[in-house]
């Protein structure tokens, strides 16, 4: 993007709720880029009036309005865009399509398998892909079933005969349930015929090779498993390229190789970065800033990341010569959320918010202070198991008690989750949120958190 000093000075002198926001953390108007406060969803989105965070204070310039998949303390958290902000997406995205997949000359059905309504991937996809087939350029046809995925693998069973390929829209997680609907069908899938392209979550190098296997591709086929990097607050940030990906799969292939670029065992995410937006990295979290309808500046996303530059990979790894031409000059890596959150098929669940929900219940509910979440797979089902620690005896009506409290509370949280757990069991015909009651005993009163994720 343009200068960021130039962008900042702008936004100081337009938007009255960033003038705020500088004034309450003591800071000039004149300050350095380097030396302005870090923006968060709750000192800068949800602390000001959302008018107030436009370009001169005004909604003006708005055509849509749409909500955060985030939790949020009231609910569901609107935010509104200008033409502007999506005026590239079209064009990009059939783009992307035609370059990874040849929608331009490959018969292809496009199932969007998102929460739909307000939230902004899910109703900016669907709208985006209805756009372009219906101008008729292009041999694609798009149906929308949203999180129904029985009426998906309904609609794919009906009609897959009559295409080529068959592209799911939709989260990582919701892999998994679809394999499971289409094995229940026993559908003779073709091979190679299916392809996710999907949004919302991490996803490791691992699972992106297991499904290649599941709909026998290549393993090494790049783009059966291929995603961006956004929210509804930041807009795009970032998306997978075949050079990105085979980067990612050349790091993932060598131990020592992961632990000197990131010291771990796992591989990141690796993207090419939007140009249209200012990545930093401060204590190894995200930090974007962007033009749009709610300009950001300096806008920590939460998200865990880090930069890689090609001239260090080059000196750092033995690349393939192609490979390394091929490389962005500046590849952003993401880890996914650095707080401390469960990813239910897409949607942030906040561990401490739920430990608060559990701390207000009746006391006669006797909760310890303690919960474990794990997360579980069956068949090809991922489930979410909670262990809830009480005082005294359990039983059946008192583990009902805290089940149904926990769904209660989540669905009172996210308008999305709500969605998502409703059409997400219906579709595979079993709770994907579990729970079971334990007794506080001198063991389990060892564990040192409140909560364990693992």
């Amino acid at each position: 993007m343009d200068s960021v000093a130039s962008f900042s000075r702008q936004v100081i002198e337009r938007v009255p709720g960033y003038a705020r926001f500088l004034a309450a953390h003591g800071v000039s108007s004149n300050a350095p880029f380097e030396a302005l406060p870090l923006q968060t969803k709750q000192n800068y989105l949800l602390e000001y009036p959302i008018e107030e965070l436009c370009w001169d204070g005004s909604l003006h310039d708005c055509h849509l309005i749409g909500s955060s998949s985030g939790f949020s303390k009231s609910g569901s958290v609107f935010w509104p865009k200008r033409p502007q902000d999506e005026a590239q997406y079209l064009e990009t995205l059939e783009q992307m399509l035609t370059i990874n997949y040849g929608i331009n000359r490959k018969r292809t059905l496009i199932i969007c398998c998102m929460a739909l309504g307000t939230w902004f991937a899910g109703v900016t996809i669907t709208s985006a892909f209805r756009v372009i087939a219906a101008s008729g350029r292009l041999p694609i046809t798009v149906c929308t079933p949203g999180l129904n995925l029985a009426e998906a693998v309904e609609i794919y069973a009906r009609f897959y005969t009559n295409f080529e390929q068959t592209l799911w829209i939709t989260n990582p997680s919701n892999i998994g349930l679809i394999s499971a609907l289409l094995s229940r069908k026993e559908l003779d899938v073709p091979p190679g015929s299916c392809f996710f392209p999907v949004i919302g979550e991490y996803f490791s190098e691992s699972f992106r090779e297991a499904q290649a296997v599941r709909y026998q591709h290549d393993p090494d086929a790049p783009f059966v498993v291929w995603t961006g990097y956004g929210s509804a607050d930041t807009g795009d940030i970032g998306a997978e390229t075949a050079a990105t990906i085979r980067l990612r799969k050349f790091i993932h292939a060598d131990s020592a190789q992961r632990q000197q670029l990131f010291g771990s065992d796992d591989t990141p995410m690796l993207l090419a970065t939007n140009p249209k937006a200012r990545i930093e990295i401060l204590d190894g979290q995200i930090v974007v800033t962007k033009d749009q309808l709610v300009p950001l500046v300096r806008y920590n996303t939460g998200d865990e990341g880090g930069l890689l530059h090609k001239a260090d990979l080059a000196q750092k790894l033995s690349l393939p010569a192609r490979l390394l031409a091929e490389l962005p000059e500046t590849i952003l890596f993401v880890r996914g959320r650095a707080s401390n959150a469960i990813i239910f098929y897409g949607t942030n669940l906040n561990v401490q918010d739920i430990n608060q929900h559990f701390l207000g219940l009746p006391r006669e509910m006797r909760y310890s202070g303690l919960f474990t979440v794990r997360r579980a797979t069956q068949g090809e089902v991922t489930l979410f198991q909670f262990t809830v620690l009480v005082e005294g005896a359990v039983d059946p009506a008192l583990t009902e008690r805290y089940h149904a409290s926990l769904l209660q509370y989540l669905r009172g949280q996210s308008l999305e989750f709500e969605a998502k757990y409703a059409n997400l069991t219906r579709s595979i015909g079993e709770d994907l949120i579990k729970l079971r009651l334990e007794e506080l005993t001198a063991t389990t009163g060892t564990i040192k958190h409140r909560y364990i994720i693992d």
